[in-house]
């Protein structure tokens, strides 16, 4: 009786067995499986929105990037050419650009209180320039002047201690410069008689012809220093 006992224990221990290695033989597979997944996932995630360049190859030094996308759109001449700044300092097309004062289109005049007080004493000779054209004009500088009668010439020196500054005449505008002039007196040296003024505006090369109307002129052409000379434009 007890033989058919130890039989039906030892069978029931080995089915016990084959059960136990049935169970860690799926386990092990289940952790083999978790291993290899986390040997295959990516080590970082990508943030959204940024791109990685690190790997980026640089364009080649052939040009392969695409010229239309990188033309200037204000060069490009596209969409009819409506990007295009307009030309600047042309004086057509309703610039706001003024050209310079031509001799032609200004007028000259002596303005009143010109001369000198009294023999001997220097005096100024106010020469006023009005636009008469129907456009802005500009000048800066120096007018050309030579005092001429009985046959002389004398082209006048500058007054270099005053700066010129640029000067813009609308239409009917003016503006002046100042002669200044050391009258003649007996005894003193070389006399011009003065008949005419011959002016030339700055940057100009026509010159307008004003008549003197005071004293003689000490003349001084060959002084370092003389006592007549002529002032830059827009000295009032």
């Amino acid at each position: 009786m007890r033989r058919p006992q130890i039989v039906s224990l030892a069978v029931a221990v080995l089915s016990a067995g084959m059960v136990l290695t049935a169970c860690g033989g799926g386990s092990g597979k289940d952790s083999a499986s978790a291993t290899d997944g986390a040997s295959k996932s990516p080590s970082a995630t990508a943030t959204p929105g940024t791109t990685d360049t690190s790997s980026a190859s640089p364009a080649d030094d052939g040009g392969s990037a695409d010229p239309a996308s990188t033309a200037d759109p204000a060069k490009s001449g596209s969409s009819g050419g409506s990007s295009q700044a307009p030309d600047a300092g042309k004086g057509s097309g309703g610039s706001t650009a003024s050209e310079r004062c031509h001799t032609a289109g200004l007028s000259f005049a002596i303005a009143p209180g010109s001369g000198a007080q009294s023999v001997g004493s220097a005096g100024p000779v106010i020469i006023t320039m009005t636009n008469h054209g129907s456009r802005t004009c500009t000048m800066k500088g120096y007018p050309g002047i030579d005092l001429t009668g009985a046959g002389q010439t004398w082209s006048l020196s500058r007054q270099t201690s005053v700066t010129p500054h640029l000067v813009t005449l609308r239409p009917g505008g003016r503006t002046t410069f100042t002669i200044t002039y050391l009258p003649y007196a007996a005894g003193d040296g070389r006399k011009l008689d003065v008949k005419t003024i011959v002016i030339t505006p700055p940057n100009e090369t026509t010159s307008a012809k004003v008549a003197w109307e005071f004293q003689p002129v000490l003349l001084q052409d060959g002084a370092t220093h003389p006592g007549t000379y002529v002032g830059p434009v827009g000295d009032e």
